[in-house]
């Protein structure tokens, strides 16, 4: 595990007590140091702080991103900001979920736990779908739009914190935001999708 923050005291503090509860935990300090170290040895998950100098979380996401070895690393992204629906338009299929600081430890380890949960559940779900004859191109279409739909999903809830969208993805205003229909139009394609290859893939289920 990798955890990125330009605080020194809270990335210290996180990555010992991180080690404590038993993750293999290394800490950056910076976005640069951040890609030299994945660089040199992927981590299995990334805790990416957004507000740092000179390179910021989403500069370095798209540098991590870039990495072929790295480019599927599960990246938590957390910050002090709020989340914009601009940013999640631009950087939302390339993260796992997202923490408003202050983040604390146990919701820092639930939020872990649950990504690695989920993404275990799309790998058996794609090996099942093999096991039943599935066309591979069909298994990996529904596998990454399986993991697409669940963190549109939590997006989505962090997003309502701030602009008038439900659980569901209902938009309750009538206040004019193309990004934020653009973004539920995206998601609503996204399920449409996965379930349309779902009961390609199970039929019957």
């Amino acid at each position: 595990m990798l955890y990125v923050d330009d605080e020194v005291l809270l990335k210290m503090a996180f990555v010992e007590t991180l080690k404590q509860q038993g993750f293999d935990a290394r800490g950056a300090l910076s976005g640069q140091e951040a890609i030299d170290m994945v660089h040199e040895e992927v981590p299995d998950i990334i805790i990416l702080d957004i507000m740092m100098k000179p390179m910021d979380g989403w500069e370095t996401l798209k540098h991590i991103r870039k990495y072929e070895p790295a480019s599927d690393v599960p990246i938590i992204m957390q910050t002090g900001k709020s989340l914009t629906i601009k940013d999640v338009l631009k950087y939302g299929d390339q993260i796992d979920d997202y923490l408003i600081k202050p983040v604390r430890l146990t919701d820092l380890i639930i939020t872990i736990d649950s990504v690695e949960t989920r993404n275990a559940e799309i790998i058996r779900k794609k090996e099942l779908a093999l096991e039943k004859g599935g066309d591979p191109t069909d298994v990996d279409e529904f596998g990454e739009l399986l993991k697409r739909v669940l963190v549109e999903k939590r997006l989505i809830e962090v997003l309502g914190r701030i602009y008038p969208i439900q659980l569901d993805g209902t938009i309750t205003s009538d206040f004019e935001m193309p990004e934020l229909h653009e973004f539920v139009n995206k998601y609503e394609t996204h399920k449409s999708r996965c379930k349309e290859l779902k009961n390609k893939l199970f039929p019957g289920s």
